[in-house]
């Protein structure tokens, strides 16, 4: 049963919440593990005391990217320069017809001609159209969880690291086949079909900390392309799992903020840093 939009509403703008994490204990350091989500609105603030809390006791912040190295205008170019077509390709000839369809119903619902994408390639499509689709519920990056602890971490002189490069990260949605483009494509555009009832579910689930709404939200609409999934969550976490383990060795104390898809499910960087011996606590058990 889903609850009012009002209700759903009432329950993101509350100052209160108890968000997911995790705390690990290494041979010399400890890190926190908080699940982000990317996309936030005004009316979302003020967070839960939590991530406060969390982010005092840190002496580093750890995300995705170091996004305190990153120039906008760059990024945006190595973007369209690693997503264009070969100069003989276009966008419908890479999709399935009714793929096509759908993505040029959905981009000119969003006030985007399709020939302004007709020579990107469909991940980069999908990252557009997705940022569009958020843009317009009033969700934006910028003022998602990560992008508020950058300012303070800015702010404070802490020191800030990434567990990927940019280069990584556009290599993972650039070398993934036509095939799995097509379905990182098709998932984008059944999310912008969603109401927004339902990604404002989303976000109070992750003010609660309630991990099985959040794993069923976040990973039912991968059942149908288990490859992508491998490509965009498994894999990546498998190769944080590492690096984050090489950080416990150090005498650091570490915030650790990524995608809550990344902190759920039986692949999550949670169940990697446990089966490697790690001693991993819910918060919530302190």
């Amino acid at each position: 049963m889903r609850l009012p939009a009002v209700t759903l509403c009432l329950l993101s703008v509350s100052a209160w919440g108890n968000p997911a994490a995790w705390h690990v204990n290494g041979e010399h350091g400890e890190l926190w593990l908080l699940g982000s989500i990317h996309y936030l609105r005004e009316q979302d603030y003020p967070l839960p005391p939590r991530i406060d809390e969390l982010y005092r006791q840190a002496d580093t912040l750890v995300m995705e990217l170091d996004l305190d190295d990153l120039d906008l205008s760059a990024v945006q170019a190595t973007f369209m320069e690693v997503g264009i077509l070969p100069a003989s390709t276009t966008l419908r000839a890479v999709l399935a017809p009714r793929v096509y369809d759908l993505t040029e119903s959905r981009a000119a619902d969003l006030g985007m001609p399709l020939m302004l994408l007709e020579h990107l390639e469909p991940w980069l499509v999908a990252l557009t159209l997705m940022d569009l689709g958020m843009n317009r519920l009033g969700y934006r990056a910028s003022q998602g969880l990560e992008q508020y602890l950058l300012r303070r971490s800015v702010a404070d002189g802490k020191e800030i690291l990434g567990l990927e490069s940019l280069g990584d990260q556009i290599s993972i949605f650039d070398s993934l086949s036509w095939a799995d483009q097509e379905a990182l494509l098709l998932h984008t555009l059944t999310d912008l079909q969603a109401p927004e009832a339902a990604m404002s579910k989303l976000v109070a689930d992750w003010r609660d900390g309630n991990l099985d709404e959040l794993a069923l939200e976040l990973t039912v609409d991968f059942e149908e392309f288990p490859e992508l999934r491998t490509a965009i969550v498994s894999a990546r976490n498998q190769r944080w799992a590492v690096k984050l383990e090489e950080l416990l060795r150090s005498n650091g104390r570490y915030l650790v903020v990524v995608g809550a898809l990344h902190l759920v499910g039986e692949d999550s960087v949670i169940e990697l840093l446990s089966a490697r011996g790690l001693n991993v606590t819910s918060i919530r058990e302190h």
